[in-house]
């Protein structure tokens, strides 16, 4: 049902294709791990919190890095990091946070992309040219 106009609503997700029927999956799972809980855990692992907030479970990491979560007590490098539901939800719950979330995660990808350019003076279109042309 729609909450704007009281009408009922078809869902749009699994519309008989497999990516639809396995969006609902982890919908469902989603909602049974968090949501149906009567107290949902306080403490989240990073793939936990992953999940909550929409970004990949690498991804977190650029979120640490960028202040943006902060893992509960002082963890190691190679230590599985906690972080707290209550920071998971504030990060989630506004705008900006997840905008900055977001940004952090183009960046890292925009800078994987200049290493390679970096490493390769052929970088992008030209290598590609340069690599027909050469078959030619």
């Amino acid at each position: 049902m729609s909450l704007f106009s009281g009408n009922a609503v078809q869902p749009s997700i699994g519309s008989g294709t497999t990516a639809g029927a396995l969006q609902l999956e982890a919908l469902g799972r989603l909602v049974e791990r968090y949501l149906l809980r009567l107290h949902p855990p306080a403490r989240l692992k990073a793939s936990e919190a992953a999940e909550l907030l929409g970004f990949h479970e690498d991804d977190i990491v650029l979120l640490v890095r960028a202040n943006l979560i902060k893992p509960l007590g002082d963890p190691t490098n190679n230590a599985v990091k906690y972080f707290a539901l209550a920071d998971v939800e504030a990060l989630g719950r506004g705008r900006e946070g997840l905008s900055a979330g977001t940004k952090a995660t183009y960046g890292r990808n925009k800078g994987k992309s200049s290493d390679v350019c970096a490493q390769d003076a052929r970088c992008g279109d030209h290598l590609v040219y340069e690599v027909l042309m050469s078959n030619n």
